[in-house]
């Protein structure tokens, strides 16, 4: 049976896990802040249903829980970042940062992340460069879970991409989509509570397709569109991997299952200061105009409205702020245990009305 919270107490509780788990105060609510905004926008995923292992793995001392992250510039707009073997929600917000502020100064930059972990949804870093008044790109590699187009084994991740731009009025323009077909956290979750999955999503470990939850998430996730996703995945790789010099493809570690290999996950942030466009300090506005055309174009059959990329989540987010998040029994289960392995005060039972 699913319970629904305050916002208020799932900080507070999740707060206290990741002290407990050895993390500074203010590290351990930018972790929270990530899988809150996560669990806001609809993609319970990358929510707090990743408390537990993202805790387990600090008091396993898998990651870091006190990383020394460092920014070196090895060109005015290029920055190098190491987090340490850092939460990649610390290192991955930090080295954003220095990113806006590369922007601010140089008008573009481009951040190598290497040496981080899961850092959840790329949507958290860029809505902060697009509060900032930039464009922003957020990319990721994962570890594999994924087949190439054409072939069966999980040899690449599902390696989400990013894209926000600023933007007046009310509809967002931020797009936050994993390469392949759905992103893998759901086909975790599915098998976690025994339910069925679409067709087309995985196939079993034989090559199969396959509806069945489980024995997905002992396959394969697919790419999204065939041979375009299994390109994009790739291009990811290498600008979030390769590049950062860290672990790619195949020798990554298992966030689920591998507790002696850290996981090297590595990112890839372009954020570009849109007043240094052509159209500088109209860019927001300029946006907006072309929202408006696209918004009322004329609908297609079965449609009542055209939104833009990130509209449902931002209407999910403002929702889920004023009613709270809701828990499946599962998670509540997830979560009373690792507060308990921890030493963490326990999630308050206090409902949201």
């Amino acid at each position: 049976m699913s319970e629904t919270f305050p916002v208020a107490t799932l900080r507070a509780f999740s707060n206290g896990v990741f002290t407990a788990a050895g993390l500074a105060p203010e590290d351990a609510a930018t972790v929270t802040d990530c899988l809150i905004h996560a669990d806001l926008r609809g993609h319970a995923s990358h929510g707090l249903t990743r408390i537990p292992i993202y805790a387990e793995r600090l008091h396993r001392g898998v990651v870091n829980a006190n990383p020394r992250v460092t920014v070196t510039h090895t060109a005015p707009s290029f920055l190098v970042v190491d987090g340490d073997n850092g939460p990649g929600p610390v290192v991955s917000l930090k080295a954003m940062d220095a990113a806006i502020e590369t922007a601010k100064a140089q008008g573009v930059a481009a951040a190598s992340i290497r040496a981080s972990n899961h850092n959840g949804p790329g949507s958290f870093y860029v809505e902060r460069a697009v509060e900032a008044g930039c464009i922003a790109i957020a990319m990721t590699n994962a570890p594999p879970s994924m087949a190439v187009f054409g072939g069966r084994d999980p040899v690449i991740g599902t390696n989400p991409i990013t894209f926000g731009t600023p933007v007046t009025g009310n509809a967002p323009v931020l797009l936050d989509m994993a390469t392949s077909v759905v992103a893998r956290g759901k086909i975790v979750e599915a098998a976690k509570r025994g339910e069925a999955i679409p067709e087309g999503w995985a196939l079993d470990r034989d090559g199969n397709p396959t509806t069945d939850g489980q024995a997905a998430e002992k396959g394969v996730v697919l790419p999204m569109s065939g041979p375009k996703g299994s390109a994009l995945a790739i291009m990811v790789e290498v600008l979030a991997g390769v590049l950062a010099g860290g672990r790619f493809a195949g020798s990554m570690g298992n966030l689920y299952k591998d507790f002696e290999l850290t996981q090297d996950n590595g990112h890839f942030f372009l954020v570009i200061d849109a007043a240094r466009g052509a159209a500088r300090t109209a860019h927001a506005e300029r946006v907006e105009a072309l929202v408006a055309e696209l918004k009322g174009s004329a609908l297609a059959s079965g449609h009542d409205a055209v939104l833009m990329p990130g509209e449902i989540e931002a209407m999910r987010t403002v929702r889920g702020t004023e009613t709270g998040i809701t828990l499946p029994a599962n998670v509540i289960a997830d979560l009373a245990a690792i507060a308990a392995t921890v030493g963490a005060p326990a999630l308050a039972g206090e409902q949201a009305a």
